[in-house]
Formats: C-alpha cells, structure tokens, sequence
C-alpha cells in the first residue's frame, strides 16, 4: 500500500485553500501547481519534508491508502480538483491509457475488446492480442500485394 497519510492540519489546509466551480462542481485547489498541473502541498514531520499532491491527500484522508499498482484518477479530467466524489482508484495501466486522450470504456481495448484480450509484448506493455493479429493480418496483405504489382 502506498500514500502519505497527511497530518490531519494539512487536510483541513488543503480543503480551506479550494473554491468551488459552480458550472463543473469541481472543487478547484488553490494551492501551488506542480510541472504535470497537479496542486501540490508539502509539510514537515520530524524535521522531514513531505510533498504530494492534493487529490492523493483528500484520497488517503477519506478511503486510506492507496494499494500499490493504483492510482488516484480525475473522472472530471480536471488536474486540481480536489472533490472526493470526482476521484477514483485506477490501475496505473487504465490511467495511462486514460491520461494520454483514450479515454475509451473501462476494461476495453480502442476497438472495443475485453481486456481479457490483454497480453503482454515483453517490453512490459500490454497489448490487445485481437488488434495485434488484425495489424499483422494487414501488414501481410499489404506486402502480398505489392510484391503481385509490377
């Protein structure tokens, strides 16, 4: 299991520094922004200093820690929302494929596939093996018909 579990004066900080948008229901983080565009906060404990972001605290605060190979999602796609009620627990790999625009149906490949279709290519990714087959069956007529041209 991992994520700090922030003193209960840095919850309250963090809650105290956030506005509520009224078109989105997100509530908006005022604290700084990290480079990723997460709101981020820091505090000492014995004579250490700890950061982390806002949404993971507001997490740990009310569901506990987070288990490993989880991550803290955005269903509002809003980095600095900080509302419990917007946040979710993810596989690192669902946020991944989430995070970079593919923001496709939880427990499915772009093409619809189950994830039981999931395999892994031995670069530590995951592939679906139906796609993976389709690329290879195209890839095969394309030069099948290039070899039949003059």
């Amino acid at each position: 299991m991992t994520g700090t579990v922030a003193p209960e004066r840095v919850y309250q900080r963090v809650m105290h520094w956030a506005d509520r948008d009224p078109a989105t229901g997100c509530l908006v983080s005022r604290y700084s922004v990290g480079g990723p565009g997460y709101a981020q906060v820091g505090w000492s404990t014995d004579g250490k200093t700890i950061m982390t972001t806002c949404h993971r605290v507001v997490w740990v605060h009310h569901h506990g820690p987070i288990p490993d190979g989880m991550t803290v999602d955005h269903t509002c796609k809003n980095r600095r929302c900080i509302e419990i009620t917007h946040l979710r627990l993810l596989t690192n790999f669902e946020n991944a494929r989430r995070t970079s625009g593919r923001d496709w149906p939880l427990g499915e490949c772009a093409q619809g596939h189950p994830n039981t279709e999931l395999r892994s290519d031995g670069a530590g990714r995951k592939r679906c093996r139906l796609c993976k087959n389709a690329a290879r069956r195209r890839r095969a007529a394309a030069r099948r018909s290039s070899t039949d041209q003059p």
